[in-house]
């Protein structure tokens, strides 16, 4: 067991690393900059920023880094905590760190004060690690300094710098050298680029004062806005592997794939005895896409170039687990042998990170296409790619155990993505769905009583994303865990309610819509003020969100696609009559829809809404729009309708 450092022991290693410290000119001159940020939200800024790359003869990839960084406020102390990432058979070469604390005083962390960690806690196992250490000092007025080398060997010659971040970086740089004859290929996103200079054997781009992308509430992956350079590099052979198109990176991916998903015996029983007696495409593809929903389980073993190359369908099918490229594999194979085609695609989850004019590997997940017959009709699926030859695919994830096939969650819709087949690599775009495909309709009959207290049922009826998210949820818990869940979301729209009874139907069958029923009883539901009783029309369910009055920079997500439908019954309390309604309210801001109405039919109040969302964000240029449609609802959900008591006979 590791004994434990005392608060007097920690005092003794800082005073040791002060004592030792030896800050370099570099750090000095980037420190010594006089720098004047009047803006409250920026937490620190950075002085410099340089990757230095040498390419060797080897292919081997020798990366130098070097950052300063002056911490403004007590925000930005997470500066401090520094990592460096070796990937997968990186070697660390060395490691060191400085600070100087608003007093002067120099600290210095050495190569032995960085620890090694492995990053991934989802994964079983693989051999990508890391180094992390606390900077001393990392206080406001500080100056952090940090530099490492790391020897790569990289499965592509492609570089990816990104010079913007969420501080301000007053210089970036980036060094590329290569051997002699070699070339390279930029690409650029964003608002900056540079022009490369070359100085000796080395290529430099310099970019000076990127401000900084200011975190804002529901804004877009920083991957996507973040002004960023692509760089392809190659030798005199010009291998295809680097040539910087998206045809070549489908044909490297190809070859990383040849015989991976060649079946066994064994594979193909299991593909015939699953489809025994289906004749027709959609029942084949979805025995099959069920099977590795429900009998694969994902898990991730990552070794060197296993990152990127899927396991053998054979191993996958045997050990039954896999990671989504293996789960892709295993699938293809077992649609092979059905007679149904299928290729890869590769996908980045954070939308916007993988840009159509910035050929790279920048992707995080595989899914599959499978391609459509010609006698299947358009319109059957809601995940479907045609290509510019005519040729249509059925977009599917069969890492995701909720999502039927015919459907795809939000973070994959309205996204670029490589296909990639026996040929190469094509671009394409992932559909986005209707919001009828993610739909929920939620009616409640309810008895309101004299005393003011309401009991009643629901019925909520969900899918698409709305079922996928609720399925989830309730297959990893147990009862008990189901009904807090409920619970919680009821609390949202009632107070002091007692949850009386619930039932879910087809949680487990992903291709049904899911329902929940549920009963229960609110005191103190309406509201008396002297002769009058207010009572809420809109029982359940909040639509609209707060957007505050700061101007901002980048779009609004609004996560997916949706239509959501309120119907509500109250029964009132006999010598009751209604005395006034809240108005209806009718939204159209292209982006988004809304709509509502609460009627009187004898002793029933009736409140009916539709709350429709069409796009995936709202730019800039639409807040006011924005801000006036979600206040709007939620001034309708709030809005009461006025009871008195009739008059007795």
């Amino acid at each position: 067991m590791r004994k434990a450092i005392s608060r007097s022991g920690f005092a003794l290693i800082l005073a040791a690393s002060l004592a030792q410290a030896s800050v370099p000119d570099w750090v000095r001159q980037a420190a010594g900059q006089k720098i004047s940020i009047q803006d409250p939200e920026i937490k620190a800024i950075v002085l410099l920023d340089e990757t230095r790359y040498t390419v060797e003869a080897n292919d081997d990839l020798i990366e130098h880094y070097r950052r300063v960084v002056r911490i403004l406020r007590k925000e930005g102390r997470d500066e401090g905590h520094l990592v460096v990432w070796a990937g997968h058979n990186g070697k660390f070469s060395s490691i060191h760190a400085w600070s100087i604390d608003k007093a002067g005083r120099e600290y210095e962390l050495k190569d032995k004060d960085f620890q090694e960690r492995n990053p991934y806690s989802y994964e079983l196992y693989d051999d990508v690690r890391l180094r992390m250490a606390q900077a001393p000092a990392a206080d406001p007025g500080s100056i952090i300094a940090f530099e490492y080398e790391v020897r790569r060997k990289p499965w592509l010659r492609e570089i990816h710098w990104f010079f913007q971040e969420n501080n301000p970086v007053v210089e970036a740089r980036l060094i590329l050298g290569m051997p002699s004859g070699w070339e390279h290929k930029e690409f650029w996103a964003g608002a900056y680029s540079a022009k490369a200079v070359q100085v000796g054997s080395e290529w430099q781009w310099t970019i000076n004062d990127v401000p900084a992308i200011k975190p804002e509430p529901r804004m877009p992956a920083i991957e996507s806005l973040s002004g960023r350079m692509n760089l392809s590099y190659f030798g005199p052979e010009r291998s295809t592997v680097s040539l910087g198109s998206w045809h070549a990176l489908g044909a490297w991916y190809s070859d990383l794939t040849v015989e991976r998903r060649n079946p066994t015996p064994e594979i193909s029983q299991k593909a015939k005895e699953l489809t025994k007696g289906l004749v027709d495409f959609d029942a084949k593809v979805r025995t099959l896409t069920t099977f590795l929903q429900s009998e694969i389980r994902y898990v991730a073993i990552e070794i060197g170039i296993g990152g990127y190359q899927p396991h053998s369908a054979a191993d996958t099918f045997r050990a039954r687990y896999g990671d989504c490229k293996d789960k892709v594999t295993l699938l293809s194979s077992l649609l092979h042998e059905v007679g149904v085609a299928s290729d890869y695609v590769l996908i980045d989850t954070e939308r916007g990170t993988v840009n159509p004019d910035m050929p790279s590997a920048q992707f995080n997940h595989a899914i599959l296409a499978i391609e459509l017959p010609a006698e299947v009709k358009d319109g059957i699926y809601h995940s479907v790619v045609r290509l510019q030859s005519g040729k249509r695919y059925l977009i599917f994830d069969p890492t995701d155990e909720y999502t039927p096939v015919g459907d795809l969650r939000s973070d994959l819709q309205d996204n670029y993505a490589l296909l990639v087949t026996d040929h190469g690599g094509e671009l394409i775009h992932t559909p986005l769905q209707l919001p009828e495909n993610n739909a929920l309709l939620r009616e409640g009959h309810f008895i309101l009583n004299a005393d003011g207290s309401l009991t009643g049922e629901v019925t909520e009826r969900r899918t698409g994303e709305h079922a996928q998210l609720e399925r989830y949820a309730f297959n990893g818990s147990d009862q008990q865990q189901r009904l807090q869940r409920i619970e919680k979301q009821l609390g949202v729209s009632l107070q002091g309610f007692s949850l009386q009874s619930t039932d879910i139907r087809q949680l487990n069958d992903r291709d049904k819509e899911l329902v929940l029923d549920y009963r229960f009883a609110v005191p103190n539901y309406a509201q008396t003020r002297g002769p009058l009783t207010l009572i809420r029309p809109r029982v359940l369910g909040e639509k609209g969100f707060a957007v505050d009055q700061k101007p901002r920079k980048y779009p609004i997500e609004l996560h997916g696609t949706s239509r959501e439908c309120d119907v509500y019954e109250i029964e009132l309390p006999a010598g009751y009559k209604v005395d006034d309604l809240p108005e209806p309210l009718k939204l159209d801001m292209g982006f988004a829809s809304y709509q509502s109405k609460t009627e009187v039919n004898g002793r029933r109040l009736r409140y009916s809404r539709e709350y429709v969302v069409r796009e995936l964000h709202v730019i800039p240029e639409k807040l006011q729009d924005l801000r006036r449609f979600e206040s709007l609802i939620g001034g309708d959900e709030l809005a009461a309708a006025v009871l008195v008591k009739a008059p007795s006979n």
